[in-house]
């Protein structure tokens, strides 16, 4: 189904890339493709016609031939045997060899053909019966017509001879029968040739006046839609979103393209008033100095997470970080070498957190990642990776710095604050344990 659907875009794709012109040539173009394989019929028709009458020349006719004077030459020896007998002259049996050697010849002359068995058995039955006339012959000659077994032979011979006389009739009747064969054949495929011809040139002209109706119907649709669409711009009515849909590259498609590109400059400036408000959707969800998500965002985030837990029960952690001694910091370094660090430090966090976690600005140097579809387990060991980055990351002006992580896994029973007070708890038991450390809410 795929296949016949891509086959079928391909085509109208070709279609829509006519000119007008070359859409109405289309008609009886494709008239003629569609009668071709009948004109392939005819030519095949015509070439096994052809191989009929060749057969018929070059092998039935002279195979008919032979085999009528086969006949006659049996029925020369029959009466060349009968001669010598009466006159009881052995000599006069061989003068029947040449009739024989003539049989013999026409019969080894088509031996490959298309009747190679049936002369195999006439060669065989006339050698036999040959054979025995020339014994018998030579027998009732020589014994002045009588010997013993005159009664066994004479048999014999009539049943050779009846045998080599009805394959020899049996063979030309064949052969007669396929030459009147071929010719019926011949008769057939003419007469269908010229009954069809007609019936086929009717097909040809139907379906040229089919094309040629629906291209006009076709491109006085797309007139149509034009002057339409034309009319509501000239009004004013112009939809900034909308564009012709009109699928052709001819004439009438770079009508359509132009009216398109004046729509475009028309639209530029909505597009630029769209820009301009995803710009500010970003900046309402965005802390401005670390480039993170901000505390609106984060709230949004873990709400959602927490409707997860309460209808399917899936799982949610968050941590939250505070980068220590920061205040230290400000106070020896300035306030501008604070936010460089917050700066690395969100930059740090982003590139080591998962794809699935979401990374957020809490508040000073607090900062939140909402870890979904992760248990405590999960949690803690991304807060010790992170906090193993950070202890051996180098941050610009200060060096070395630590933080304290604090990890709270959410239940039925949360909401955001309850979360996030369960995070700060276990945050405020790592920073009372010494920092540099990660501690769970339990």
């Amino acid at each position: 189904m795929k296949k016949i659907k891509k086959i079928i875009k391909h085509l109208l794709f070709r279609y829509y890339s006519l000119s007008i012109l070359k859409k109405f040539l289309l008609a009886p173009l494709l008239g003629l493709i569609l009668v071709l394989p009948f004109y392939i019929f005819i030519f095949l028709n015509m070439l096994e016609m052809k191989q009929s009458v060749n057969s018929v020349n070059d092998e039935l006719m002279p195979l008919q031939e032979i085999s009528f004077n086969n006949i006659l030459l049996l029925e020369k020896i029959v009466n060349e045997m009968n001669s010598a007998v009466s006159a009881k002259e052995v000599e006069w049996i061989d003068d029947s060899n040449k009739h024989a050697d003539k049989i013999r010849e026409n019969l080894n002359r088509y031996k490959e053909s298309s009747y190679k068995r049936e002369i195999k058995e006439s060669i065989t039955a006339f050698n036999n019966y040959y054979r025995t006339v020339k014994e018998v012959s030579a027998k009732i000659v020589l014994n002045d017509q009588c010997y013993t077994n005159i009664e066994n032979d004479t048999k014999v011979l009539v049943q050779n001879y009846n045998e080599i006389d009805g394959l020899f009739k049996s063979l030309k009747l064949q052969i007669k029968n396929d030459i009147e064969k071929n010719f019926n054949s011949l008769y057939c495929n003419t007469n269908f040739i010229l009954f069809n011809g007609n019936f086929i040139f009717s097909i040809w002209f139907f379906i040229s006046t089919l094309i040629i109706f629906l291209v006009y119907r076709d491109i006085r649709y797309k007139i149509n839609k034009i002057v339409e669409d034309s009319k509501e711009i000239a009004r004013g009515d112009v939809d900034f979103e909308k564009r012709l849909c009109i699928v052709s590259y001819d004439e009438l498609g770079q009508i359509v393209k132009s009216i398109n590109m004046f729509i475009n400059k028309l639209h530029k400036n909505h597009e630029e008033l769209s820009d301009a408000k995803k710009e500010l959707d970003t900046l309402y969800i965005t802390d401005r100095l670390t480039n993170v998500y901000n505390r609106v965002k984060i709230d949004e985030i873990i709400d959602t997470e927490l409707k997860k837990k309460k209808r399917y029960d899936h799982i949610c952690s968050v941590i939250l970080i505070d980068v220590d001694y920061f205040k230290l910091v400000n106070d020896t370094y300035g306030h501008l070498v604070g936010d460089s660090i917050l700066k690395e430090f969100a930059t740090l966090l982003k590139e080591s957190v998962r794809d699935t976690d979401y990374v957020g600005r809490w508040g000073g140097e607090e900062f939140i990642i909402v870890c979904p579809q992760t248990d405590k387990n999960g949690a803690l060991s991304l807060a010790e990776h992170l906090r193993g980055k950070i202890e051996e990351s180098n941050f610009t002006a200060v060096g070395k710095k630590t933080a304290s992580f604090g990890i709270a896994t959410c239940t039925k029973e949360d909401d955001i604050q309850s979360l996030i007070d369960n995070a700060d708890k276990a945050l405020y038991r790592a920073k009372g344990g010494g920092r540099n450390q990660v501690v769970c809410y339990n």
